[in-house]
């Protein structure tokens, strides 16, 4: 099992025979997105802060765009009335030549779409802050008994 299964992520990987530009005017547009993320997305923009909803599987979903990095990146959080609210992020990377692949395809690129439930990104930033605090406890004490 891969840690991203041990903490209930989702993480998907496809390379696509197109150039990254080409992939990025997909994911980069509310119809877009819909052709990758869900069955309808109602958003007026995929720009940070821009919000609506997307249907996945008869499931309707409120979604926030968080951040974009143009060209490479879209992060956005969503949750159903009756769900937990998750972390999603689409990433693109080039995809270097390799020996095995076809030069005359062209440029390929790489999408990878992580969904991370909230509610673990809050466990594992209170886990951080407990051991950042015990650590920092430490030494004090120490000080003080000396």
């Amino acid at each position: 099992m891969e840690l991203h299964e041990e903490i209930g992520a989702v993480r998907r990987e496809t390379v696509l025979d197109a150039p990254r530009d080409e992939v990025w005017a997909r994911i980069a547009s509310p119809e877009g997105l819909a052709s990758w993320l869900a069955d309808e997305v109602a958003l007026d923009d995929v720009a940070p802060g821009a919000s609506g909803t997307v249907v996945e599987d008869g499931v309707e979903r409120r979604v926030e765009i968080e951040e974009v990095e143009d060209g490479r990146r879209v992060a956005l959080s969503w949750c159903a009335d009756d769900g937990e609210p998750s972390l999603v992020e689409l990433t693109l990377d080039d995809v270097e030549d390799d020996a095995d692949a076809d030069a005359a395809a062209g440029p390929r690129t790489r999408m990878v779409v992580v969904e991370l439930p909230l509610v673990t990104l809050r466990v594992a930033s209170l886990a951080t802050l407990r051991a950042a605090s015990s650590a920092a406890r430490g030494p004090r004490m120490a000080a003080l008994a000396a």
